[in-house]
């Protein structure tokens, strides 16, 4: 009886987020993670962050659908916590939409979602990474990797969250994956909080532009498997990166992605940016920031998933 009331509920109307269009949007499915990854910006205190999994698979469906027709939003990016913690719900809702993209930790193995891409985080080599993200999830990922059906259609890549912490291991890790069953690698770097100064971000952009130049020499070496963008990387550099971020994101062509994160009641909220409420513009590291704005430089649209 107790279930049947329930299932008769109505289902609460979605977030009124005005009537902006979004191509984009990113929506945290839930706040469970059965990590704790050191530079995970999700977790920051300023964040929508306490609810668990509150909003039930029926109710977020039924919102998805009315925000993706409301707004437009014809891209979805699936993030947590874990997202795979919910497996059957972002397989149901992956489909919603025209193009689709999964960021997980791989510990749960790797969807099988043909035409989208999922974003595995791998953030080095096998020292380096399980520094950052615990104890034996590099072989665990690397099973999850090779245990796929690498024929189905799935686009998968391995992302690296560049900080000052794993920035030594660029090179071994790309010399580490280059032989997986994979799409492609991509890096990003690490997004700092205004009050954040320390061991993960730069103070000086100076000095993380050696690190940028590394990105860019292994992007040389390995032109099909890393698929950062050159030009790109290049607008990161620190005599030009305000130009597209701006000292409080007024630059940011991100800023047209509608950031979903579930906060109190689990009501989803927007926060300022995708990366949270209280991000250092200026000291951005995004890689997706700046691929934006070099492919609206160039007059381009900015490639599908694995194809840039």
């Amino acid at each position: 009886m107790a279930q049947r009331a329930i299932a008769s509920l109505p289902l609460r109307e979605a977030t009124d987020f005005g009537d902006r269009q979004f191509g984009a949007a990113l929506v945290n499915v839930t706040n469970i993670c059965n990590l704790s990854c050191s530079h995970c910006f999700v977790f920051r205190a300023d964040n929508p962050n306490r609810p668990k999994d509150k909003m039930d698979d029926a109710t977020m469906l039924s919102q998805l659908k009315a925000l993706r027709d409301r707004h437009g939003i014809r891209s979805m990016l699936f993030m947590g916590g874990e997202p795979m913690i919910r497996k059957k719900l972002v397989l149901e809702a992956i489909e919603l939409f025209e193009s689709g993209s999964i960021v997980t930790n791989g510990t749960y193995g790797i969807p099988s979602v043909p035409g989208h891409l999922v974003t595995v985080s791998l953030d080095g080599p096998e020292p380096l990474n399980d520094a950052i993200r615990g104890q034996g999830v590099f072989q665990k990922v690397r099973e999850s990797v090779f245990a796929r059906d690498a024929s189905d259609g799935t686009i998968v890549m391995l992302q690296m969250t560049i900080t000052k912490q794993n920035a030594p291991g660029i090179e071994e890790f790309v010399e580490t994956v280059k032989d997986w069953p994979i799409t492609g690698v991509a890096f990003t770097f690490y997004v700092p909080s205004r009050d954040d100064h320390g061991s993960l971000a730069w103070d000086d952009l100076r000095e993380r532009d050696v690190v940028v130049r590394r990105v860019i020499a292994v992007k040389e070496k390995y032109p099909r498997l890393v698929k950062s963008n050159t030009g790109a990387l290049e607008m990161m550099l620190s005599d030009r990166c305000l130009e597209f971020t701006g000292e409080r994101g007024e630059s940011c062509l991100m800023r047209n992605m509608l950031p979903l994160y579930m906060g109190d009641g689990g009501n989803f909220e927007r926060t300022f940016c995708c990366y949270g409420n209280d991000v250092d513009c200026a000291r951005c590291g995004a890689y997706a920031v700046f691929n934006s704005a070099f492919h609206h430089r160039a007059g381009t649209p900015v490639p599908e998933p694995g194809q840039e």
